[in-house]
């Protein structure tokens, strides 16, 4: 039978548990209503030192270990019950090392077996009931069970903290994937933006347009500084021109590279969390409709019902079919995490529609 216990529960244990020996001085009362001679109280000494020895050593001892110690303290009693019924003592130890080492199972039986050697003492040696039988039985079943909650609450313990710990390795991992699509989203609408720009900047320096070459490099320069900023602020959790300034921004490149855009509805008040991920999905789909739309005309529109927030854009531009990528997928994941969802459409040009949860998401925010 193999022993059971958490692998540090002895350590813990050990901790606390060698404060009990003060109760092992009652090992020491029958000399006060028995007659001992001078080598018997030798022995019963030694016998006691012996047992503290094994005592603290298994308290030190990983689970598996614990049964050489325990067994030593049980063969320890054998030899001297038929000198002083003291020895009842004993058991009240190795009921709780029993109790904290074994399983269930384990446990009962070990006690059974305990205990139907306590009344084969019992008998074999005839000390009175309440001297010797009465104080190893009650010790062993009271202070094994005692042992064996014991050892139940530092399992619990320990599956807690390991709990944590696992909860805090996802929390990590999370954040991470949510960095990474974030960036992604992010370095995919700045570096499509920089190309145009510097595309742009490229014919208008053939044509030799040295003025609106000048303009267009100032703009790069400013959308990198502008991009560096939402970067550090992704990073960080934090979003410092909140929805509002963000969507206006987006309007702002819609219209710069030729699209007609209209903003309708009133755009919410939301938690961090929230205008993050509303953000960062209107980033990435500004970013396809800059790549791939051969339309002219953009919508962004804010509206509410009774349970959810939708924000809806629309271009004019004809597509065939819409395969989703590393982008839309993202949005998808980073929606999800907020019970959100993103439907698309190309019936009628191109619209992708966010959709939140509304009560949760605005209580948070106010």
């Amino acid at each position: 039978m193999t022993p059971h216990a958490v692998q540090c529960a002895g350590s813990i244990y050990s901790a606390k548990s060698w404060i009990w020996l003060v109760f092992s001085l009652y090992y020491f009362v029958p000399v006060y209503y028995m007659p001992f001679s001078t080598l018997a109280q030798v022995l019963l000494v030694g016998v006691y030192c012996v047992f503290v020895s094994l005592y603290l050593v298994a308290i030190t001892l990983k689970p598996n270990q614990v049964w050489k110690p325990l067994l030593a303290i049980v063969l320890l009693a054998l030899v001297i019950t038929p000198y002083t019924p003291g020895s009842s003592t004993f058991f009240s130890y190795i009921g709780f090392l029993v109790g904290f080492t074994y399983r269930t199972k384990t446990w009962l039986l070990f006690t059974s077996l305990l205990v139907a050697l306590i009344i084969a003492m019992h008998y074999q040696f005839n000390y009175p009931f309440p001297f010797f039988a009465f104080p190893a039985l009650s010790g062993l079943a009271t202070i094994g069970i005692v042992g064996y909650i014991e050892k139940l609450r530092m399992e619990a313990r320990i599956s807690q903290q390991k709990s944590h710990q696992e909860i805090e390795q996802l929390a990590v991992i999370a954040e991470r994937e949510r960095i990474a699509r974030d960036l992604h989203d992010i370095l995919g609408h700045t570096l499509s933006s920089i190309a145009l720009k510097a595309e742009l900047a490229e014919k208008l320096l053939a044509q030799e347009k040295h003025e609106q070459v000048k303009q267009h490099l100032s703009e790069l320069h400013h959308i990198a500084r502008n991009s560096l900023s939402l970067v550090r602020q992704t990073v960080s959790g934090y979003k410092h021109r909140g929805l509002s300034g963000e969507v206006m921004e987006l309007c702002e490149k819609l219209r710069q590279n030729g699209f007609v855009v209209d903003l309708n509805g009133d755009i919410p008040q939301l938690t961090p969390r929230a205008e993050t991920a509303i953000i960062l999905a209107l980033t990435e789909l500004t970013t396809n409709v800059l790549r791939h739309s051969n339309g002219n005309h953009c919508q962004i529109e804010f509206r509410q019902s009774s349970d959810k927030i939708l924000v809806s854009m629309r271009d004019n531009g004809a597509v065939k079919h819409l395969v989703p990528g590393n982008g839309l997928q993202g949005i998808q994941e980073r929606l999800h995490a907020l019970t959100g969802d993103l439907q698309s459409s190309i019936h009628r040009g191109c619209e992708f529609v966010i959709s939140l949860p509304r009560n949760e998401l605005q209580q948070q925010a106010s």
